[in-house]
Formats: C-alpha cells, structure tokens, sequence
C-alpha cells in the first residue's frame, strides 16, 4: 500500500495532537515563528521535506521505496518569572514527549512505514517569550500504485 505525502503530514499531526495541549496551527510551515501571530502556546506544524530515493530497488508495480524528511515544529510560552529553569525544562519535557508520540506505530496507514527520529534543535524568539523546538524524522514508506 503506497502513502501520500499528504497522508504522512496528517499521521503525524494525529500523533502530536495525543499529547495534552498540542494544537495544530493554521500556518505555513515555513511561516511559523516568523512573526507573533504564527505561535502559540503548545501550537506546531508539521512540514513535509525533500524525499530521496530508498535503499531498495525501484518497482513500479509494488511502488516507489523513498525516505522523507519530515520537520515537526512548536512552540512552548515561557512565563517571565519561570524562564529559566522551569519553562525551560518543561519545553524539553515536552519536546520528548512529541518525539515518543511521533515514533508510535503506524500500522493503519502502512504496516512497512518506519519512522526514525534525526535530530532536534532549540531557540527561543527575540523576546524570550516563545522557546521554538524543531524535531526532525526520516520517513521510510512507498509511494505510488
């Protein structure tokens, strides 16, 4: 069974909105955190990156084996008085537990999906109000058929 692309982001953004809070923004991806009103508490985007051929043969019939890079991005409010340690630490709470949601299984779409966490990069905004995570994954499924 070949995955969309479409299918993956709306996967993902099923498994991040499981974790308490989390709220899909109604942004462009590459939009978000560029300006105040792009972010809100607890508020992510999931963007669909560059995608590569995969390790495995190209057979039309079967469909097309690719991995895709799949970029989860939120943001965390960090109140004035508790910025440092508290709101910080609850960010990288949080962060962990979008990662750990992002990994679960996605057996309904695509029993041969894997999804492999990258990397993880952290900043806060000019106004030290926001802290914006961004997660990234490798998606290995089929497309096409």
């Amino acid at each position: 069974m070949a995955l969309k692309f479409s299918q993956i982001r709306d996967a993902f953004k099923q498994q991040i909105e499981t974790v308490a809070g989390f709220k899909l923004m109604r942004v462009l991806p590459d939009y978000f955190g560029r300006a105040q009103d792009t972010i809100a508490h607890k508020g992510f985007t999931v963007a669909v990156g560059p995608t590569a051929q995969g390790a495995e043969r190209q057979r039309r019939a079967i469909g097309v084996y690719v991995q895709t890079d799949i970029q989860v991005r939120f943001s965390y409010r960090l109140r004035p008085l508790d910025v440092y340690p508290t709101d910080y630490d609850l960010c990288l709470d949080a962060e962990e537990s979008v990662i750990l949601a992002c990994l679960n299984s996605y057996q309904a779409i695509q029993p041969e999906v894997q999804v492999r966490y990258t990397s993880s990069d952290r900043a806060s905004t000019a106004s030290n109000e926001y802290m914006i995570t961004t997660i990234n994954f490798t998606v290995l499924h089929t497309i096409g058929v």
